[in-house]
């Protein structure tokens, strides 16, 4: 166990080493495009953007997966949108390809910046959740950042 821990620890510092996220807003959305489940402060989306040193553009809200209405959505205007790539066919919108064409359609978000800009970042649903995976989660996230010329 301690290895495995330490492994995981050395993958965290690889991926965010010289990060400095300080001044990027970032929003998670899990699913649904009717009313969204976007990430509030905690959970694994929580401890990714801890981690990367960004601001959760929800941070407000302690739900672990409130949902929150569009307009609000582009009042917060994120800087990148970390899109939840899921398999199951539960609710609308699930995988990243279907939110990515719902986000660069809608009158709601197609004029948000990371949009407009393409900043995207995908990632598993089970990366989204609280487990061994939310490492991964701050690996795509953090190399995302640095993809998006946002961060140094």
């Amino acid at each position: 166990g301690e290895k495995l821990v330490a492994a995981l620890k050395e993958r965290v510092r690889r991926a965010t080493d010289g990060l400095d996220a300080s001044g990027v807003s970032v929003m998670y959305w899990f699913a649904n495009s009717q009313a969204p489940y976007l990430a509030g402060c905690c959970g694994a989306p929580g401890a990714i953007t801890r981690a990367v040193g960004a601001r959760n553009a929800f941070a407000d809200t302690h739900d672990e997966w409130p949902q929150i209405n569009w307009e609000t959505v582009a009042d917060r205007d994120p800087d990148v949108l970390v899109i939840g790539d899921l398999t199951r066919r539960q609710q609308t919108a699930e995988t990243a390809a279907a939110k990515i064409r719902f986000l660069e359609t809608n009158p709601a978000t197609r004029n948000l910046t990371a949009v407009k800009k393409k900043r995207y970042v995908l990632l598993s649903g089970q990366a989204m959740n609280p487990s061994i995976r939310t490492i991964e989660g701050i690996e795509k996230v953090a190399a995302g950042l640095r993809a998006s010329g946002l961060v140094k």
